[in-house]
Parts: C-alpha cells; structure tokens; sequence
C-alpha cells in the first residue's frame, strides 16, 4: 500500500469526527472548566487542552474497527489511534510541534519518529529536503527505533502486519481550529503525502455524540499565557469567541 492509497482508505465520517473531537476541546471542554471552576491561576490549562482531545477521541472514535490505546513516556501519557480495518495508526499533534521536533537534537528517539520509522520506513519523500535535515536526520540506528516502537505498542501491532501510521497535524488561531491535515510522514519525519481536513473545521458536536461508541500549545511565557486565559474567561462571558491558547512546548 503506498501513502496515497493509505490516505484513501481514510473515510469521511472518521476525518470529521476527528475534527470535531479537537473542535469540542477547545470550544466546549475549555470554556466549561473555567466557568464551572474559575481557578485563580491557569498554568495547567495548555497541557489539559490535550488530554481533553485524547478524552473525546476515546469516547467517541473508539469503536467497531476504531481502537486507541495509551503509551507512557516517563510521567507524560499519550493515545494512539488504530484503524484495525485498513491498518492504520494514528496520532494527534500541533503544528507548531511538529516543526519543532524536526529542529531538535535528541538524546533519545520521540515516539513519532519511532513509530514511522518502523512503520513508515519504506515510505520516501518526494522532496527529501536534504539541505534542511541533512541526511539520516532521524539520528537513530534501527535497533534503537525498533526497541523504542515496541516500548510504545507493547505487542498491540505487529510491525510485519502492513500498517502504516499517520500523523494528524492541527493548529489553531484565536482559540479555534484554523488548519488540520493528515500527514504521511517517512522516518525523517519529511512529509511524503496529505490530507485536508479544513472542511470539517465548522463543529457538529451532535453528529459527533449522535452514535454511541461501539455501534454501526505552545507558551512562551507565563505571562502570555495567562493573559490569553483570562481573555477566554471575559470573552465566554459575552458569548465572544475565546483566543488562542499557547501550547507548552515538550519532549515526549
């Protein structure tokens, strides 16, 4: 299977219900926990934002052949999404993240380059890029990759079973959902093909709780931050749509 019939396989229903589990994060889980809560400081917030999209793509993506499991790098816990019909994984990052994991220099591999380099590694860019990452920018040997990838999926996929994995990039601006693709990256990390989600940016929670499950930030600075969350909290009170919330930047 190459990137673009991976790519195709990818139904409507399942892009849109994606689009709207990050939509409901920000633009329904945010501005509830501060009305409901009104806590005096908001450091935390950046980082809930994304265990609220892993909560609602538990709740509703998994099902049928739709599968998310949980991978623990030290104290920080991810999900991976699994597509057991068309033998495809997924994960859920920022863009401004992803650019920024492409620049580091790392002791030890990310789980996204673990994961495409395992099951992406016959994949290879059309433009390799080589004046930007240099060639071999993973870095890693392949016994490192494969020891880090069987850490993650403990057995859950078997590299020799055909899947492949996607990466579903987003970014957001003044608070909402601005740009989503789903990406097929090679073990480089350099794009080899996408997607466009755009179209499902509008939300329709109701579709996305219609079915029940199982049937047919970046910040850079503490101040920024906060600044930005009390903006939500005077704009919710006036029905005003909420700004952007920064992302911490991390290794996971």
């Amino acid at each position: 299977m190459n990137a673009d019939t991976t790519l195709n396989c990818i139904s409507a229903d399942f892009q849109r219900r994606v689009v709207d589990c990050i939509n409901m994060a920000l633009q329904d889980d945010l501005p509830r926990y501060l009305s409901e809560f009104h806590p005096d400081t908001t450091n935390g917030i950046p980082h809930q934002i994304g265990d609220w999209i892993n909560t609602n793509i538990r709740k509703h993506l998994a099902g049928n052949n739709i599968e998310v499991i949980e991978f623990t790098r030290y104290s920080w816990k991810g999900k991976i999404i699994i597509d057991r019909e068309n033998h495809v994984t997924y994960t859920i990052m920022r863009e401004k993240r992803l650019s920024q994991l492409r620049r580091e220099k790392r002791d030890k591999p990310h789980y996204l380059q673990s994961i495409v380099g395992v099951l992406n590694e016959n994949f290879i860019a059309p433009s390799r890029q080589l004046t930007l990452f240099g060639e071999g920018y993973c870095g890693f040997d392949s016994e490192t990759i494969e020891q880090d990838y069987d850490s993650i999926f403990k057995g859950s996929i078997d590299k020799t079973d055909g899947y492949h994995h996607c990466a579903i990039i987003y970014e957001t601006e003044h608070g909402e959902l601005a740009d989503i693709n789903i990406l097929i990256l090679d073990k480089n990390l350099v794009e080899v093909s996408r997607i466009s989600l755009n179209e499902y940016i509008k939300p329709d929670f109701s579709k996305l709780t219609a079915v029940e499950p199982g049937q047919p930030q970046e910040v850079s600075s503490e101040e920024e931050s906060n600044a930005g969350l009390l903006a939500i909290r005077r704009r919710q009170e006036t029905n005003a749509t909420p700004v952007e919330i920064p992302e911490k930047r991390k290794q996971a």
